[in-house]
């Protein structure tokens, strides 16, 4: 029994090692289509990664960090304060920042082209503001939303601001990207397996007096199949690799724009590539592929083929 288990393995990894060596035996027609599998699990990849990188970037601004408060119109500073100092007491605020309007002013002066229109005012139209930070059991945005609900109906307080707008946004461009990612995939991967497929349908043909020959002195359907599965394996295995390589240059490249596009919005977020998992989804993935068409195409057409 251990002797024929060693022959069952020693056979499968004689098959295994033939059918990279005959890949090897036509370079140009395999690197070709070696080729086209890599760009073909290039795009679904590098869509992933756009996917997983705008996640990540929802998952950072995820939430509201502050709420502003526009107090009433000629409210004395120390109500103000008043207003700041009841609601630091509050469990459901971190922080509290008072702007006076003649800090406001300032602020709008040093912006280009307001200096010279603000001169022409006679009196000061800025309100009081708070800039309200919540604690972080509160920085979600359906919380913030009953945080601003409950601040509107506070003494002194004119308007409550919870800008969730570009929050929304940001989801939408999310999904948007992930179901794009998902289609996109799903495509490429479609056209992997059609690829593998059509190839080892052509090697069959061109093999047929071949097989024709096993088949008379005895050979099984699976004995004959077996080094076509073992080159789909390759097909894929190989095409991932080649698609990690030109995944992760695409990563190299785009991440000094994507840094100087954070540094613009004052953030640390560079491009994420794949990780190590991911990777070995990858290669899975498309060993997987290579194996399904191999066992559907070549199986299919080993079965059409009788000796005569």
């Amino acid at each position: 029994m251990a002797r024929e288990k060693t022959g069952f393995f020693s056979l499968h990894q004689q098959q295994c090692k033939q059918a990279l060596t005959d890949m090897f035996r036509r370079p140009l027609g395999n690197v070709l289509t070696l080729a086209v599998l890599a760009f073909a699990l290039t795009l679904p990849a590098s869509f992933y990664l756009f996917a997983k990188n705008i996640t990540l970037v929802a998952q950072q601004w995820q939430s509201p960090t502050q709420l502003t408060l526009y107090l009433e119109q000629q409210t004395p500073e120390s109500v103000a304060n008043e207003v700041r100092d009841q609601l630091l007491g509050w469990p459901e605020v971190a922080e509290v920042e008072y702007i006076s309007p003649q800090q406001g002013l300032a602020e709008f002066r040093q912006q280009a082209g307001f200096d010279q229109a603000l001169s022409l005012l006679d009196d000061n139209p800025l309100p009081a503001v708070l800039v309200v930070r919540p604690s972080d059991s509160w920085q979600t945005s359906d919380k913030a939303g009953q945080l601003a609900a409950k601040l509107r109906v506070e003494a002194a307080v004119e308007e409550v601001r919870l800008d969730s707008d570009w929050l929304q946004r940001l989801d939408a461009i999310k999904q948007l990207a992930t179901t794009l990612a998902m289609i996109i995939s799903g495509l490429m991967l479609f056209a992997v397996f059609l690829i593998v497929g059509n190839t080892l349908r052509l090697q069959v043909l061109n093999q047929k007096d071949e097989i024709q020959v096993m088949k008379l002195v005895g050979a099984t359907d699976s004995f004959i199949l077996r080094p076509y599965l073992y080159t789909g394996v390759w097909y894929g295995l190989i095409g991932g690799v080649v698609a990690w390589v030109l995944t992760a240059l695409v990563t190299v490249l785009l991440d000094g724009s994507v840094a100087s596009l954070a540094d613009l919005y004052a953030s640390e977020f560079r491009l994420v590539g794949l990780s190590w998992d991911e990777t070995l989804i990858l290669l899975m993935v498309a060993a997987f592929l290579g194996l399904l068409a191999a066992r559907l195409s070549a199986g299919r057409h080993l079965k059409e083929i009788e000796p005569i």
